[in-house]
């Protein structure tokens, strides 16, 4: 008699994965033990080899089709192409990663893998010892079109996102984007719509200088202080270069902006956090505010991935000059991570991030120019914006700011370490002042003295777009005006402190 969980047994072992005899499996084991010999042979092979010359006889690109202009092609097998005759067996493999690398920079590729044979043909002038080589190249290029839209719908508010791509306009990795995002016009939406039309190439071919030119316009809600919306239109122009991490190269960045602020005083729905009020700060700036700008940074970069480092550091510094009469002001700020792998299951990460602010002349410094602190991403323990100056209870920013966190991460029990769920504790210390002499708490005597500090414990997955954590946070250290999140945070974005 055949019952129905007999049935449902057989139905699922369609979907399990078939079990190997024991001589399958030994033939599995000697297949691996020949393909690591086999590796174990290649490297001593290429290392008593290293210093034999080679001689680069052909290179063949494959899967271009006529998608690619031939400059941008010659410009990216400079490596190969440059001194085809001068070659070690080391320096070619290592030219060959370079052409790879150079083509990955552009964003034109997909795919990039490469083949090298022994040339057919010999030349009698060279020496018995040379090495006469041919290289294929194949690529597969990125979509020259891709569209994405969708939905989010929740809580009786809902919004629609579009995104557009022309890659590889004219043969040379050329990116015309567009990217909107419409939300309900309902109060208390945090995005009510924002629009970003952005134009990026290499320079004169190379892939290690950017191009890019965007076009703006952005509008939302803040409720962390007066509640207000703002709005943002501008167009900037970068001139940058793009090297990688393991290249250890400092990479710069300089860029226009000219863009109109505005903010328009709302009237708060619920009275979240007490922001029913209008504080004199925020009525002074209310309306439009134009700003141009030249915006400076440095960086340099040698973590092993951006969004949960295991090793490497990370060194930023940006230097912003506002230059309009109405908006003229220095601001400057630094960052510094170091992250450290102890041992298979452990791993911690100190940063360190400070920053200042000088109005020039008799103008004010925006609202939308001053630093904020506290929240989930920056001071855990915190609500957003809720450390530093207040007025009538609420927040303000401030002109200069220190904040400094330390993390240690552990493996989660049951869990292998290769996981990207971790268990966090961390230790967090800042500070938010407005440089006002004229007060004795903020004096310049008194700056980053009794730092706000919090500490606490949780659960953390890093997902190759973004970083994920829930924590229980407890404020240490707290002084009169601040806005305290004890208990459960949760937090989600791409740098953390």
């Amino acid at each position: 008699m055949t019952t129905m969980s007999d049935h449902n047994e057989r139905f699922m072992e369609t979907f399990a994965p078939e079990k190997t005899t024991p001589i399958e499996e030994l033939e599995m084991k000697r297949q691996q033990v020949i393909m690591e010999y086999n590796q174990k042979i290649l490297s001593e092979l290429l290392l008593e080899n290293s210093l034999r010359p080679v001689r680069l006889n052909h290179v063949t690109i494959q899967g271009s089709g006529s998608q690619f202009r031939d400059t941008f092609l010659a410009r990216q097998l400079r490596p190969l192409l440059k001194h085809p005759h001068a070659f070690t067996l080391q320096s070619f493999l290592q030219n060959v990663d370079a052409t790879a690398y150079n083509f990955t920079k552009t964003g034109s590729m997909n795919e990039v893998s490469s083949m090298i044979d022994p040339h057919s043909y010999r030349s009698p002038l060279l020496g018995r010892d040379t090495l006469e080589l041919t290289t294929l190249i194949t690529v597969k290029p990125v979509k020259k079109l891709f569209m994405n839209v969708g939905t989010n719908v929740g809580n009786g508010e809902g919004d629609g996102y579009l995104t557009l791509q022309w890659r590889n306009i004219f043969g040379g990795a050329e990116s015309l984007t567009f990217d909107t995002n419409m939300a309900s016009n309902q109060i208390g939406s945090k995005n009510r719509s924002q629009y970003l039309l952005n134009y990026s190439m290499p320079v004169f071919n190379s892939p290690d200088y950017k191009f890019s030119t965007m076009c703006y316009h952005s509008s939302r809600f803040i409720d962390y202080t007066t509640y207000h919306e703002q709005g943002v239109s501008g167009i900037t122009t970068k001139l940058s270069t793009n090297y990688l991490p393991f290249e250890k190269r400092i990479n710069q960045e300089l860029s226009l902006e000219t863009l109109i602020r505005s903010i328009k005083l709302e009237q708060s729905p619920n009275g979240y956090r007490n922001n029913s009020l209008i504080n004199d700060y925020f009525l002074f700036n209310a309306g439009t505010s134009p700003k141009t700008s030249l915006v400076y940074a440095i960086s340099h970069d040698t973590r092993n991935q951006p969004i949960f480092p295991t090793s490497g550091h990370f060194v930023k510094s940006t230097t912003e000059y506002s230059f309009l009469p109405a908006s003229n002001f220095v601001k400057t700020t630094l960052q510094l991570s170091q992250a450290l792998k102890l041992n298979e299951s452990a791993g911690v990460s100190v940063v360190a991030r400070t920053g200042l602010i000088k109005a020039l002349g008799s103008s004010l410094v925006h609202p939308m120019d001053k630093f904020q602190s506290g929240g989930p991403n920056d001071i855990r323990g915190f609500w957003n914006s809720g450390i530093g100056p207040k007025q009538m209870g609420l927040s303000i920013g401030g002109d200069a700011f220190c904040g400094l966190g330390f993390s240690l991460f552990n493996r989660v029990p049951f869990l292998s370490s290769e996981s990207n769920f971790k268990i966090h504790s961390f230790v967090n210390a800042g500070k938010l002042i407005n440089l006002d002499t004229t007060k004795a708490d903020w004096g310049y005597s008194n700056v980053f003295k009794q730092m706000n500090v919090s500490t606490g414990i949780g659960l953390m997955y890093a997902h190759p777009a973004a970083r994920f954590e829930l924590n229980f946070t407890l404020p240490v250290a707290i002084h009169h005006g601040d806005e305290v999140r004890k208990g459960i945070q949760w937090g989600i974005g791409l740098s953390f402190l």
